[in-house]
């Protein structure tokens, strides 16, 4: 079952029992669709730092009660890298004990692994933080196709012939943390058109003119015609 990016904007986190904070957005990779990040806000802890968090830390998800519960101790969160808020993500991170490491770390082509994967990539940070570890002598580069979902909204979204609408939403699947569908709106009150485009119709993001090109084949809202038959929570 597919689930709105915006119904994870705001949850909650649940480290084993301790509520350290909410998800302020979400970071994903259109080369292959994937959730990399959350940012996570952590105020009124650890002086209100905003951390990133991989999808592998994430246990289980309470829809319900909007709650994500991790698979990391506090100290863990504490630990993990920080980011600005205001700032694309990339993944050279500006912090000078960043460079060092693989990041995101390598996980399967299948799904993340979870509470293994999890308890890797917060050792790692943490050690390196903790020895001062220095910038890789090599340049590091910006990574172009790491998004935050918040900034794509409302994103125009246009095709070979023309206007299609804005950025909505997008749609995950939760089981694999990958995209499927961008949820696009067009019009206004009274006559607003909503309809999905699937992400594989993508044919570039420009953070420039804040637009998504997509090719639909020829056929208007095609990608629509295509997404009815999918079930979104």
């Amino acid at each position: 079952m597919l689930r709105p990016l915006h119904a994870i904007t705001g949850m909650r986190i649940d480290a084993k029992g301790d509520d350290l904070g909410h998800v302020h957005d979400i970071y994903f990779d259109d080369s292959d669709w994937r959730v990399r990040y959350f940012h996570v806000d952590t105020r009124p802890w650890f002086h209100g730092r905003h951390v990133l968090l991989a999808p592998a830390v994430v246990r289980s998800v309470d829809w319900d009660g909007g709650r994500l519960d991790v698979a990391i101790t506090r100290e863990e969160v504490r630990s993990s890298p920080g980011i600005d808020s205001h700032k694309p993500v990339s993944r050279q991170h500006d912090s000078p004990w960043f460079g060092g490491l693989q990041w995101p770390l390598p996980s399967p082509d299948s799904r993340w692994e979870g509470e293994e994967l999890a308890a890797k990539l917060h050792t790692l940070l943490i050690e390196m933080h903790a020895q001062g570890v220095t910038p890789s002598p090599e340049p590091t580069k910006d990574d172009p196709h790491l998004w935050s979902a918040g900034a794509l909204h409302h994103y125009g979204v246009e095709d070979d012939h023309g206007e299609l609408g804005r950025v909505d939403d997008l749609l995950v699947d939760p089981d694999a943390w990958t995209l499927r569908y961008i949820a696009v709106q067009k019009g206004g009150p009274p006559h607003v058109n909503q309809f999905l485009v699937p992400v594989d119709t993508v044919q570039w993001i420009s953070w420039d003119t804040k637009r998504v090109r997509v090719a639909l084949g020829g056929e208007t809202n095609g990608g629509a015609d295509r997404s009815r038959e999918t079930t979104v929570a």
